[in-house]
């Protein structure tokens, strides 16, 4: 328990700083969490959620932080362009952990919000009273908690009853300095009832330093509501990303997440979805692609605490070189919630003999009328269907790339946004050929 003597340390020195460039609803939840990291702290391999990512380690380095919050020498908007073909996007950037303001030509539609944590807090203190912290203070986990303890900012999107949003909002993550950092940053995304909106989050790195960041993100899907959350890590080697998601879906209510993994050397992902009313559904959805000393763990529980509640989880590797990935997907069926229907898939294709995948699907079930599947494979490439297509003129090396996009294409055709989906799938193949650029900003520009 030696990670966080330095983080417990620099907020009883630094504590009225914090304070100071935050929020009060953020700053109110600080002296909890530093007692509860006093008491337990952070996560070790000896923790079943954290068997295989010890995060304990991964937050030993010392680490510089922006406490002043200090903004960015350079605009993003000039100094960086995220953009995807085809595609029109709300575009927001944050780097580090500072958010940046929009540009001033840029109209949001009528009934949709996005704002930094604390502009919100100074303009609607009793909205960010009602939804911050509730679900997350629930969590008994340590990067939660630190993220509590630490964080001074982040987003607020908010889609107002009915409002059917066409153009994605997309939200962009830079990591940049002259010397090793670490960034903490909040999301609220609250759907209310009957609204339609996508958002997506794109995490990227400049420049040699190592870099750690973790984010803690609620949802909040009300009655009849569909929210769909894509994320896409391209970020560099020596960066160290921890995300926490918590989600709560309502009657009728529909959440939709996708995570795509490009880049990165250590990448964790923690998702705890709740069904809370009747007729409420999820899809989970990763594709990661993973290369020579890459770490990629997603950890998922999804909780069906009504009945006629649909979760569906599909989770594809694909590993290279000394890469590792790990897989541990719950479903917990709560008494009471009959007819549950749950399908939960993991595959897992080993492309290099020193990769390792490490999968534990589970199903804890408390209610006896439900329909409940689950299932891992983890295996190497086809040799019938690689000698197939050498057979008929193909590359060995080409035919392996044509395998292993084909591979994870399952999970990218589930993605609805046309343009979005046609993308990824170019990058995911310029990922597989090497090809895919280390240009000073993000290589959805390409």
């Amino acid at each position: 328990m030696a990670g966080e003597k330095q983080y417990l340390q620099l907020y009883e020195e630094h504590r009225s700083l914090l304070e100071q460039h935050s929020c009060a609803p953020m700053n109110r939840h600080r002296a909890a969490a530093a007692g509860w990291l006093r008491e337990k702290g952070l996560p070790t391999q000896r923790n079943e959620q954290y068997k295989y990512t010890d995060a304990d380690a991964a937050f030993a380095p010392d680490y510089g932080l922006n406490l002043r919050r200090v903004l960015p020498e350079k605009s993003p908007y000039e100094a960086f362009r995220c953009h995807v073909p085809n595609l029109s996007t709300l575009v927001f950037y944050m780097v580090n952990d500072v958010v940046c303001a929009p540009l001033p030509t840029q109209r949001m539609p009528g009934g949709v919000r996005v704002l930094s944590l604390c502009d919100m807090a100074k303009k609607k203190p009793a909205f960010i009273d009602e939804y911050l912290h509730r679900l997350a203070a629930k969590a008994d986990d340590g990067v939660t908690v630190l993220n509590t303890l630490l964080a001074q900012d982040g987003w607020v999107i908010h889609i107002t009853k009915g409002v059917h949003l066409e153009t994605p909002i997309q939200i962009v993550s830079i990591q940049e300095g002259h010397t090793d950092l670490m960034s903490n940053r909040r999301v609220l995304v609250v759907a209310e009832e009957g609204s339609d909106a996508t958002v997506l989050f794109c995490h990227h790195t400049a420049g040699a330093c190592r870099y750690l960041s973790t984010e803690v993100m609620e949802a909040y899907v009300h009655p009849q509501a569909r929210l769909r959350l894509y994320g896409v890590e391209e970020t560099g080697a020596g960066s160290h990303h921890f995300c926490q998601t918590y989600a709560e879906v309502m009657q009728g209510g529909r959440l939709e997440t996708g995570n795509i993994h490009l880049h990165g050397e250590l990448v964790r992902h923690t998702s705890h979805i709740r069904l809370a009313e009747p007729g409420a559904e999820a899809e989970m959805l990763a594709a990661v692609v993973a290369g020579d000393g890459e770490h990629v763990d997603h950890n998922v529980l999804v909780e069906h605490a009504a009945e006629q509640c649909t979760s569906d989880m599909l989770h594809k590797y694909v590993l290279t070189g000394k890469s590792i990935s790990a897989f541990a997907g719950k479903v917990l069926v709560c008494p009471g919630a009959q007819h549950t229907l749950s399908q939960q898939t993991n595959a897992n294709l080993c492309a290099s003999s020193e990769a390792r995948a490490y999968s534990q699907p589970m199903l804890e079930i408390y209610a006896d009328d439900v329909k409940c599947n689950h299932g891992s494979t983890t295996g190497k490439l086809d040799e019938s269907a690689l000698f197939y297509m050498r057979q008929r003129g193909i590359a060995e090396a080409e035919a392996r790339l044509l395998l292993q996009h084909a591979f994870v294409n399952d999970v990218l055709q589930r993605i609805e946004l046309a343009p979005l989906r046609e993308r990824l799938a170019h990058l995911v193949e310029l990922r597989f050929r090497g090809e895919l650029g280390k240009c000073r900003g993000c290589t959805l520009c390409r």
